[in-house]
This record gives C-alpha cells, sequence and structure tokens, in this order.
C-alpha cells in the first residue's frame, strides 16, 4: 500500500507513503486514495491527511506520468478523459461525508497543493509553501481546483497563484485564508487530530448536510437546486434521534452521545 491508516474512535488518520518522491501521486495511488476514501466514508467522523516525513505534503502529480496526458490532434483533451483517477480523487475527496483536515507538514505543490484545497480544512507548519506551477508546465489546472482556489481566496489572489505559479509562504497564506491555523511543526498532526476530534464529537448529519450545502454553493448549483438540498437535509437533521440527543444533553449539561441517525 502507498497509503497509511490508524483509525481512533471516529478520527482517521491518512499518511500518503511515497516520501522518496516528495509523496508525489502516481495513477495507482490516486485510484487507492479514492477506493480509502469511498470504504471509510460514514465509518468516521473526521479525518487527517498527511504526507509521510517532514519536508513535504504531497508533490502532487508524479512526473514520470505526467507525460501521459498529453495528446495528439483530436484526441479527447480533459483531465477525465487523460487521467481519470485525478478525477476520482477529486470526486471522493468532494464526496466524502466528513470534514477532511489537511495536516500540512510539509510543502503541498501543484496536485498536493490542489489536494490540500479541497480539504474543508487546512493546518500547516511554519515554513510551508504552496505552490500551483500549472503554467510553468504547460497545463490547465482542474476546473475544480480554480473554483476552490477562488473560494478560498478570492479572484484577485487566484490569479496570483495561478498565473506566476510562485510558491506561497504561510504567512501569505494565512493572511489570504489558506491555512486555518499555522502551528510549530512538532505540534501540527496533534493540532489537526484535535480539529478532527472536536468535529467527530458533533452530530454526523448536521455536519455532513453543511459539508453539503457549502460545496453546493461553491459549485454555483441553482438556487432552487440549493434550497431543495437544504430543505432534505434539514428535515433529515429535524427528524433524527441525533436532535433530541443534542437537545437532551444541553439541558442535563452533559456531552452529547451522538449516533448518526
Amino acid at each position: 500500500m502507498s497509503f497509511k491508516l490508524r483509525i481512533e474512535g471516529a478520527v482517521a488518520l491518512l499518511s500518503i507513503d511515497n516520501p522518496a518522491r516528495g509523496n508525489a501521486l502516481t495513477p495507482a495511488m490516486m485510484a487507492e486514495l479514492a477506493s480509502i476514501l469511498d470504504k471509510l466514508a460514514g465509518a468516521v467522523g473526521a479525518l487527517v491527511l498527511r504526507g509521510s516525513g517532514d519536508r513535504v505534503f504531497c508533490a502532487g502529480y508524479d512526473l514520470s506520468h505526467l507525460g501521459d496526458v498529453q495528446v495528439d490532434g483530436d484526441e479527447a483533451g480533459t483531465w477525465a478523459d487523460r487521467s481519470p483517477e485525478l478525477m476520482l480523487v477529486v470526486d471522493a475527496v468532494r464526496a466524502f461525508p466528513a470534514p477532511i483536515i489537511a495536516c500540512l507538514n510539509g510543502h503541498a505543490i501543484g496536485g498536493g497543493a490542489l489536494l490540500a484545497s479541497l480539504c474543508d480544512l487546512r493546518v500547516a507548519r511554519p515554513g510551508v509553501r504552496f505552490q500551483v506551477p500549472a503554467a510553468r508546465i504547460g497545463v490547465m489546472y482542474p476546473l475544480q481546483g480554480l473554483r476552490r482556489m477562488v473560494a478560498l481566496i478570492g479572484l484577485g489572489r487566484a490569479a496570483h497563484v495561478l498565473l506566476l505559479g510562485d510558491s506561497i509562504d504561510t504567512e501569505r497564506g494565512t493572511i489570504w485564508g489558506l491555512y486555518d491555523d499555522v502551528v510549530p511543526a512538532e505540534e501540527v498532526e496533534a493540532r489537526a487530530l484535535e480539529i478532527a476530534g472536536e468535529i467527530a464529537a458533533n452530530a454526523p448529519l448536521a455536519t455532513a448536510g453543511m459539508k453539503a450545502l457549502l460545496n453546493a454553493i461553491e459549485e454555483d448549483m441553482p438556487s432552487d437546486a440549493v434550497a431543495a438540498l437544504h430543505a432534505s437535509w434539514t428535515q433529515r437533521c429535524l427528524s433524527s434521534t441525533d436532535l433530541a440527543e443534542g437537545i437532551a444533553a444541553a439541558r442535563e449539561r452533559r456531552p452529547p452521545a451522538f449516533s448518526g441517525r
């Protein structure tokens, strides 16, 4: 396996395990990551994603395979056509019902920046670089990555990241909204797990519903479709035993014991 998985209670810690190549992702690794996420969906309340070692979170698409995406003449030339494994990962991260926290124990480059940005929250150590060198290589960044970058930091700052292709340090990234927290290197994993634990202690239905709605709003889903999605999740929450438990726990001044039902 190219990943290491540890589950403690309702929190999963998933490590990309390819340190010799900067935790770069091959197509096979992307398919494996999507499969792991699919299997974990519904089984945990939060997931922390990190890279093995302390130098690179993920160096992105393994360059030894990047030539495979090139096309000739009139061949279909979308990411879905040329690298379906990449789209599997994008879709799996977006569809994962529980929040995913990127633990940036190292640099996030190219596809690694895409992966980190697609996560719901990001915790970094000082000195981490965030870089999207797609324009320097000559490739279009995936549409989902473009949307997510604009949603996170705004159109103007997204233009800076994408058109210049230079690296963004943690100081600037924090100001811009790339990082939710920056802590010393020796604390970054513990902090990411702490956040994951706090999220996992919340009501799973409400958490999954709000993540789904945030994704729908970001993707510019038609307003009537967003309203219908919101109504559906609201109905599920209002009729859940978790709501009754949350109200009882608040009245009794005790921690709630949610079941996800």
